[in-house]
């Protein structure tokens, strides 16, 4: 339950288990629910406050004593889907923002395996269909998890993104192959042992996208020039 928390409603681990903690025993002290997460008392008060922000939970003093309590489970749903119809709502305006910024060089970082999907998930964004992938499977699922990405393939299955992967030959990743017209995916294997890939790069529209799995880290670099040696890179590897 724990991780289908984290992964479906975007709490971190520890947000969950005081989400879960609070949801049990109902209006309870910080020092209670911090008890039954296995958290310590400054930390359940944190993350508390921050729920209290989101509207995932409530204060209320008896006495002198703060205490809280969780909204159930169907609220927390409603407010996530009142907040992507405002999203929605805002997404013209948004979009006119990011239009002022196309074209220019940037780089942006992103942290922590949210952080990591967060990333991966722009790849989504792709305007020519075509992803170019340098990348270990087994190093990614192991940070992002199997149903995140599954999730993540039924999206570009759906958008209609293909993508062509590099990735070492070894028994795991041949699994693949089978897959390769479903998943609008084309495979070609290098020596895993001649070429070591610990981590992975993705090269889509101007973009290059690059993660670290032991840093947990992501950087995103938008230049036309740099995308486009990375892709030329990409293919003396691809033809080779």
């Amino acid at each position: 339950m724990l991780n289908e928390i984290t992964e479906n409603f975007y709490f971190s681990e520890n947000e969950a288990k005081t989400y879960l903690a609070a949801l049990e025993l109902g209006r309870s002290r910080v020092s209670a629910i911090a008890k039954r997460a296995g958290l310590n008392r400054i930390t359940a008060y944190e993350i508390l406050k921050r729920l209290v922000q989101i509207g995932a939970a409530n204060s209320a003093l008896y006495g002198n004593i703060q205490t809280f309590t969780v909204a159930p489970p169907d609220i927390l749903i409603q407010k996530m889907e009142s907040r992507i119809n405002i999203a929605k709502k805002l997404l013209p305006q948004l979009t006119a923002v990011n239009r002022t910024n196309e074209g220019k060089p940037s780089i942006s970082y992103y942290d922590g395996v949210e952080g990591i999907r967060t990333l991966y998930e722009d790849s989504l964004t792709c305007k020519s269909k075509t992803i170019y992938n340098i990348a270990n499977p087994q190093n990614l699922l192991r940070i992002i998890g199997d149903k995140f990405f599954e999730q993540y393939l039924k999206k570009r299955i759906r958008q209609k993104i293909s993508v062509k992967v590099l990735m070492p030959d070894n028994a795991e990743n041949k699994k693949y192959l089978h897959e390769t017209t479903t998943a609008l995916r084309e495979i070609r294997y290098f020596d895993g042992n001649d070429f070591d890939l610990p981590n992975e790069i993705i090269i889509y529209d101007n973009k290059v996208a690059m993660l670290s799995f032991s840093s947990l880290i992501g950087v995103l670099v938008e230049d036309s020039d740099i995308a486009k040696s990375m892709l030329t890179m990409w293919k003396m590897g691809w033809k080779k």
